[in-house]
């Protein structure tokens, strides 16, 4: 009659055998879903990215010898923070502005091979249809989740031919910013950041003459706070200076940063799992994550419709 509301129970667990439903045909599904995929018009290529991110997880904890205290747990458990990963693909305008993004995620023990997987297989199926698509490549500075994506887009997505491969840009501004303070002093870093700053998206190869320049100032092992500025600045050019052409890639209106990600991490993972007393399960976390994606990629319907139709039967009346 429309009074009793519906209860937080049957909410969830409705929630968690749609979630196992779609778990169990994910990779029909996804597939099915990038073949239907749609490019947003004015797109100027696609870009897909990786990170990880922290949730607090539920593990069994180890009982203590003895007799068990009263009061005490029979299931004891632990809550231990682990590393879940997001990725996303992201379409892009020819001046490098998102138009749209599909997001990905897996629980700690997922299999972070099997997402880079996902979105060079995407990858594929889009670039495809779409001839002249750009792809590139935004990551932080973790050489893993690096070569997690090089192999997948060598492996699964051969159309996507010559990808422009980059580190994001805001991460090495930040640092630079350290750097700069102790090379210029408190008073002077701002110019000198900002100087690097113009140069690193004007000028061919910034990234070495700025490594060139912190070699010359002598002050690589200067202490500051708890770090050593110069030292890791240059550890970082050194390590990823490669996947620093920043100037070419803004000429031809490339994305720079990985903000993209981040974003999929916070509003992916963060916002879900890390209320207050959250813990989660492997399994029923996936659940949640999977739903979660489908909804923030606006591919809820789709997913579905495609997940249950194997369900459907044509019901005929008896005569």
């Amino acid at each position: 009659m429309g009074v009793l509301p519906y209860s937080r129970a049957s909410f969830e667990r409705v929630g968690h055998e749609v979630g196992a439903l779609y778990g169990g045909q994910r990779p029909r599904v996804e597939a099915a879903l990038a073949r239907a995929q749609r490019v947003p018009r004015g797109t100027h290529g696609v870009s897909v990215s990786m990170d990880r991110v922290a949730v607090p997880m539920e593990e069994p904890k180890k009982r203590p010898v003895g007799r068990p205290r009263k009061g005490a747990p029979a299931r004891p458990v632990d809550v231990v923070w682990r590393m879940a990963y997001a990725a996303c693909l992201t379409f892009h305008d020819a001046h490098g502005e998102a138009l749209g993004t599909i997001r990905y995620g897996r629980m700690p023990r997922g299999e972070a091979r099997e997402v880079a997987e996902r979105l060079a297989r995407d990858v594929q199926a889009l670039v495809s249809r779409r001839r002249g698509l750009y792809v590139a490549v935004l990551t932080d500075g973790a050489p893993e989740l690096h070569a997690l994506l090089d192999e997948a887009l060598a492996t699964h997505a051969p159309a996507a031919k010559k990808p422009v491969r980059l580190v994001d840009f805001w991460h090495l501004m930040e640092k630079l910013g350290g750097a700069a303070r102790v090379v210029a002093g408190e008073e002077k870093a701002s110019a000198l950041r900002e100087k690097w700053k113009l140069s690193l998206l004007n000028t061919p190869g910034a990234a070495w003459a700025i490594a060139m320049a912190l070699h010359a100032s002598g002050k690589r092992h200067v202490v500051l706070g708890d770090g050593q500025p110069v030292h890791e600045a240059l550890t970082y050019l050194e390590s990823h200076g490669e996947r620093m052409h920043y100037a070419e890639a803004r000429a031809r209106g490339l994305p720079l940063g990985s903000g993209n990600v981040e974003a999929t991490c916070k509003s992916l993972v963060s916002l879900r799992m890390k209320r207050p007393g959250a813990r989660w399960k492997e399994a029923s976390g996936q659940h949640i994550l999977d739903l979660r994606a489908l909804v923030l990629s606006e591919r809820w319907d789709s997913a579905v419709n495609l997940t249950l139709e194997p369900l459907r039967a044509e019901v005929r009346r008896a005569a």
